[in-house]
């Protein structure tokens, strides 16, 4: 997404911090909140729960960690925050169903503080590509080569739905 800021905003000034990487669990990325909160952010994008969810780790149990960590940002920042949904389409079948428990979740989280929280539902804009891209057995890998690594593809996918529903245009004038 930072690099799609910088492509379609030039004169927009902001910072970025990346916590980590695509393996990153939500129990990993909780003692890492002290450097983003030092960041002083005014939007956070939480992206996590795939490797959870391809883990099978039990949704309710990463919700409560997830939560612990919004709160934290939530009073020590006056950030706007996003939550990005899991991907239910890139997981393998036995873990989709956690994966949709943990995205309601989300919402649920994100509900109890609507004007400061919110969630960026990606498994729309997945599914339709996939389905409008059915090619038989291969037709997954042109988003993701398993659950825990994008494509390019994949990749400018999923940053251009999360800029357009997050209003980056409106959030970044120059």
């Amino acid at each position: 997404m930072v690099e799609l800021l910088v492509t379609r905003r030039p004169g927009a000034a902001f910072k970025s911090y990346h916590l980590g990487d695509e393996h990153l669990t939500v129990e990993a990325a909780q003692p890492l909140a002290p450097a983003l909160i030092g960041k002083a952010p005014d939007l956070v994008v939480i992206g996590l729960g795939t490797a959870d969810m391809a883990e099978e780790r039990p949704p309710e149990a990463c919700l409560e960690k997830l939560g612990a960590l919004l709160q934290l940002v939530l009073l020590k920042t006056r950030a706007r925050v996003a939550l990005t949904t899991v991907c239910t389409a890139f997981l393998p079948a036995p873990a989709r169903a956690a994966a949709a428990d943990y995205n309601d979740g989300l919402r649920l989280l994100a509900a109890a503080t609507p004007e400061r929280v919110s969630v960026l539902d990606l498994d729309p804009v997945v599914d339709a590509f996939l389905e409008a891209h059915r090619r038989g057995s291969g037709e997954k890998r042109s988003l993701h080569v398993h659950p825990l690594r994008l494509t390019s593809t994949g990749r400018v996918l999923l940053s251009n739905t999360a800029h357009d529903l997050l209003g980056l245009d409106e959030l970044f004038t120059s």
